[in-house]
């Protein structure tokens, strides 16, 4: 009876299941979450092992920080070329990030282009050689058999049911990787850098111990607008799940929003669902399409379970890459072992490539004639130029498009902080207006004008006109309201509109801060005569005018 360990390992966390199969039937024979400090990563690999007995069974790892790529081929060619031409065309991504190539291993599966029937899309998984021959090396003597991208393996665990069916696996674990599946075949993968670690690690600032702060995950119910009158006291850490849980929903939103098939559901899994409720999070942001927790196809409703059904999907990554180890899932992908890749010098168009590419031009059991090998001779040199051709017109027109798509990202970024800058500047101006007109008040007080007439004296007209105010009862005025003024008010404007009546434009986000400034005035004897207006809302800030007469 075939039996397979899965291990998956994150930084302080590992999870394992073992899985044993009996002819079609699956069991999980052991499972659990363990915590453990870097520098005792072996110790506590040769304790799961120990305590699962697991030293002479097939044991499967997961890869670790791995790198999506996806790059489109003729679905015509032999895998032998299109693996050829994608290795080519990782070496031009290697070169623009500055990644040394040769420190990467890579992985590549194919699948047909939904947008052109003549093509396909490869998706091109790499990891960094020299982590992965560190964590098996780890393991001392045990046999590792399969190193599995967990993204890929997650699939292992869903039964689609209909071939047609289009779904994500959102697996929420330190980072979140969403799997899309399309007509039963995984098409897509996208890394949402937000997930437990980062919920761990904000929990752990509280409790100092991170089995401790997965414990408070798992005690933490959340509440969904239809529960709110449920809530309770007890989830002290929400302030620490909640905004990350937000931020993976809102992608995951994004993503079906984006996405080329109709999604007919939504699985979510992971040490994620170690908080309770999260399906239910998930469905009142995401309503059409049904969101679940994704519990293995094999645990059946009516098999004997040791532990509550949620412990074991806690560890689907580590059942997932069990099933590697028993024959499950994508075995194009096991990086244990193998070589891949290819250069731009191991590509030859040989007579055989195109006779493969020219397959069922010809009756194969049909005697050939002189003439027909020589049209065969001349189509073979054809299809040789034409692929040559298309070979070095895709990359060219690929990096084309790379650039293109630089400048217009630069050229949007460069457009935004010109609007920013012109925005700012507008707001300066303004500012600038308001304060010339109270300087320009001021100076007129200070300095009243006087119509001279021929004996250089005032006119009894200009003096009947002049306001009755005392040399400094402004500047007076505006010393006393600075320290009247609430931090959370501002003052636009202070306006001597006539004779002694001063009118103030102030703001605040809430009317108890304006009313509290214009009691402080009227209280203090700064103004008679005060009258507020009962203000203006907009967005969440509030205008009101407050006025009346110097004493």
């Amino acid at each position: 009876m075939p039996k397979c360990l899965g291990v998956y390992i994150e930084d302080n966390v590992i999870k394992y299941s073992k899985v044993d199969k009996n002819k079609d039937a699956l069991k999980i024979e052991s499972c659990n979450v363990e915590f453990y400090e870097k520098t005792k990563i072996i110790q506590t690999l040769e304790k799961i092992i120990r305590e699962t007995f697991s030293a002479k069974d097939n044991i499967s790892i997961n890869i670790s920080n791995e790198l999506y790529n996806y790059f489109e081929i003729f679905a015509s060619l032999n895998k032998k070329d299109k693996d050829k031409l994608v290795n080519i065309d990782f070496e031009y991504f290697c070169g623009e990030k500055g990644y040394n190539k040769d420190s990467l291993d890579s992985r590549t599966i194919y699948r047909n282009s939904r947008e052109d029937s003549d093509k396909q899309q490869a998706i091109h998984i790499s990891t960094n050689k020299e982590n992965l021959y560190k964590t098996i090396q780890d393991f001392g003597n045990v046999k590792i058999t399969n190193a599995m991208p967990v993204s890929t393996s997650i699939f292992n665990l869903v039964d689609l049911g209909p071939k047609d069916e289009n779904v994500l696996i959102v697996n929420i674990e330190k980072d979140t990787k969403v799997t899309t599946i399309l007509g039963g075949e995984i098409y897509h993968i996208d890394i949402i850098p937000d997930g437990m670690g980062e919920i761990l690690d904000s929990i752990n600032l509280i409790e100092n111990d991170m089995k401790r702060s997965y414990e408070c995950c798992r005690n933490t119910t959340i509440y969904t607008q239809d529960m709110q009158d449920l809530q309770v006291s007890d989830n002290e850490h929400l302030e620490s799940i909640m905004p990350t849980l937000y931020k993976i929903v809102t992608e995951v939103r994004n993503l079906v929003e984006g996405s080329i098939g109709q999604i007919s559901k939504i699985y979510i899994t992971g040490g994620g669902t170690a908080i309770n409720n999260i399906d239910l999070y998930f469905q009142e942001y995401i309503p059409n399409i049904k969101c679940e927790l994704l519990k293995p196809f094999f645990i059946g409703e009516n098999q004997s379970l040791k532990l509550p059904i949620k412990e074991y999907m806690e560890v689907n990554s580590a059942t997932a890459l069990a099933l590697d180890g028993l024959g499950y899932g994508e075995k194009e992908l096991n990086f244990k072992g193998g070589k891949t890749g290819g250069s731009l010098a191991d590509i030859k168009i040989d007579s055989k490539t195109i006779m493969n590419f020219l397959r069922g031009l010809v009756d194969p059991k049909k005697e050939m004639t002189a003439i027909d090998k020589m049209g065969m001779r001349l189509a073979i040199c054809l299809c040789a130029g034409v692929v040559v051709y298309g070979i070095a017109s895709n990359s060219i027109v690929k990096q084309i498009d790379e650039k293109s798509k630089q400048i217009d990202d630069q050229n949007l970024e460069l457009t935004t902080q010109i609007a920013k800058i012109s925005e700012d500047t507008s707001k300066i101006n303004s500012g600038k207006e308001a304060y010339t007109k109270m300087y320009n008040v001021l100076y007129e007080i200070q300095n009243p004008k006087q119509d001279q007439g021929s004996g250089g004296s005032p006119t009894d007209e200009t003096v009947s006109n002049e306001p009755i105010i005392p040399k400094f009862a402004i500047p007076n005025l505006l010393s006393r309201i600075v320290y009247a003024i609430p931090k959370q008010v501002r003052v636009i404007s202070i306006q001597n509109t006539e004779n002694k009546h001063i009118v103030i434009e102030a703001q605040a986000t809430k009317y108890e801060y304006l009313g509290m400034f214009g009691a402080q005035i009227e209280a203090n004897g700064y103004l008679l005569n005060v009258k507020k207006s009962s203000g203006t809302k907009s967005g969440n800030t509030i205008t009101t005018i407050i006025e009346g007469d110097l004493p």
